[in-house]
C-alpha cells in the first residue's frame, strides 16, 4: 500500500496548491475526491490573513470545490484564539485588511483602526488595504512599551 494512502488528515494549503490565482489546477478534484472516498478528511490552512474564511469558502465555491467555515484553519483564527487567550482584556490597533479586523471582532477580540490612548496592543496582518496613516499609526504604538503580534512572520 502507498504510504499516502494510510493518511487520514491532509492540511492543504491553497493557492500555489490547489488553484493559482482564479485557476483550479487539473489534478484538485480527483485528489480531493480520492482522499474522501477513503474516508479521510482535509483541512485548509493559509497564513494570508487578507480575506476571511467566509471569502475562501465563497472562492473555492466559484472554483467547484464544496467547503465549509469548519474546514479551514487561517492565521486570522490562530491570532484570534492567541490573542483571546493571552491579552482577553486588551484593545488592539489592527494594521490590516478590513476583513481581518471583523474576523478578529467576531472572535471576540477588542479590535480599532483609530490611535489612542486605549489601544494596547497592535496586531499587524498582510494588509492589501494599508495606507499611509495605518503605517504612521503603526509607527507611533511601536514606540509604546505594548505587545506587538503578526498574523504571519512570512519573510517574503
Amino acid at each position: 500500500m502507498h504510504p499516502i494512502c494510510s493518511k487520514k488528515l491532509f492540511l492543504l494549503d491553497m493557492d500555489g496548491t490547489l488553484y493559482l490565482g482564479d485557476k483550479l489546477f487539473p489534478q484538485t478534484l480527483p485528489f480531493l475526491s480520492a482522499i474522501r472516498s477513503r474516508g479521510g478528511r482535509y483541512v485548509y490552512v493559509t497564513n494570508n490573513s487578507s480575506k476571511s474564511v467566509d471569502a475562501y469558502v465563497q472562492k473555492l465555491a466559484r472554483l467547484g470545490i464544496a467547503a465549509a467555515p469548519g474546514d479551514f484553519l487561517t492565521s486570522s483564527q490562530a491570532t484570534a484564539r492567541y490573542l483571546r487567550k493571552t491579552y482577553p482584556e486588551t484593545l488592539f490597533y489592527v494594521l490590516g485588511t478590513h476583513s481581518l479586523k471583523q474576523e478578529l471582532a467576531q472572535s471576540g477580540v477588542a479590535v480599532t483602526d483609530r490611535l489612542s490612548d486605549q489601544v494596547g496592543g497592535l496586531v499587524m496582518g498582510f494588509d492589501t488595504e494599508l495606507t499611509f496613516q495605518k503605517l504612521e499609526d503603526a509607527c507611533r504604538l511601536l514606540l509604546r512599551d505594548i505587545p506587538y503580534i503578526a498574523t504571519n512572520p512570512d519573510w517574503v
